[in-house]
């Protein structure tokens, strides 16, 4: 039985180093498909996600055994250390062209009387004040606008520090807040149903000069501790810029200002486009 060992070994041996050659010709293709500029960007993002989700099994399946990879050692140590979220955003100015923000106030005033008062997933009480209009009145602006937010996305997650994912679908409302109007601490993917948003944003407009004040977002630094969430201290402020989208992580906490609008006029509102990029 021993004389059959080595035979086998060195086989073994000589069918990882296959392996491994063919690992290495397969990323060198994939490289440059990548950088070819024959293929589209979002074949080339489709075919970098299918590369990140290869090379993860791979490294599982070949990750050697040791006392350190009990995954119950993994789970107590991960759960008994709070992981921080940083208050992190990207805000990104001149997001519409003049078009292109003259057609979303067009759609926000002729539809002034779809708006309905806005609500929370997870059913919570007296934590939002604001009017809601839904985008099945404005199909066709939300494909322009999905679009481009989907151009920006892989920069925007490298610029978080976020992992690159598949996106399912995105989400998106117009929302007003107008004198009063409020939202208070809280997360957006926190409910069974919209536990699957990994990204928020939020686009401002609102008429010139501006008619209101306040309505300013504040995120939160954000503690994960096993399933549950804490909220730091400490606050970043972002102004509601005209023609400004904003990114952030969907798992941190924030609010909305109150908003006062002397007028109470509706075309004085603060107006968003705002929305969840879903896994």
């Amino acid at each position: 039985m021993n004389d059959q060992l080595p035979p086998l070994l060195n086989k073994a041996i000589a069918s990882e180093k296959r392996l491994d050659n063919l690992l290495s010709d397969s990323l060198t293709l994939v490289e440059n498909a990548l950088n070819s500029s024959e293929i589209s960007l979002s074949e080339r993002v489709e075919i970098a996600l299918k590369i990140l989700d290869i090379s993860g099994v791979y490294h599982q399946l070949n990750r050697p055994q040791n006392s350190n990879d009990d995954p119950e050692v993994a789970e107590t140590s991960t759960t008994d250390t709070p992981r921080l979220l940083e208050a992190n955003f990207i805000q990104v100015d001149n997001f519409l062209s003049p078009e292109e923000q003259a057609e979303t106030f067009k759609i926000a005033f002729q539809n002034h009387d779809k708006f309905f008062p806005s609500g929370v997933a997870n059913k919570e009480e007296n934590t939002r004040k604001s009017s809601v209009l839904l985008v099945q009145n404005f199909d066709e602006y939300y494909n322009k606008i999905r679009h481009k937010i989907l151009q920006i996305r892989p920069q925007i997650l490298a610029q978080l520090n976020l992992p690159t994912f598949l996106v399912s679908w995105v989400e998106m409302q117009m929302t007003a807040h107008n004198h009063g109007d409020y939202y208070y601490i809280h997360q957006d993917m926190d409910g069974e149903k919209i536990a699957n948003r990994v990204l928020t944003y939020v686009y401002y407009f609102y008429e010139q000069p501006k008619a209101f004040y306040g309505g300013d977002l504040r995120i939160y630094p954000t503690y994960i501790n096993g399933d549950g969430y804490t909220i730091g201290e400490q606050f970043v402020t972002v102004e509601p810029r005209h023609n400004s989208i904003i990114f952030f992580d969907s798992r941190m906490k924030h609010e909305v200002l109150p908003v006062f609008c002397p007028s109470g006029r509706f075309e004085d509102s603060r107006f968003t486009i705002n929305g969840w990029i879903h896994r």
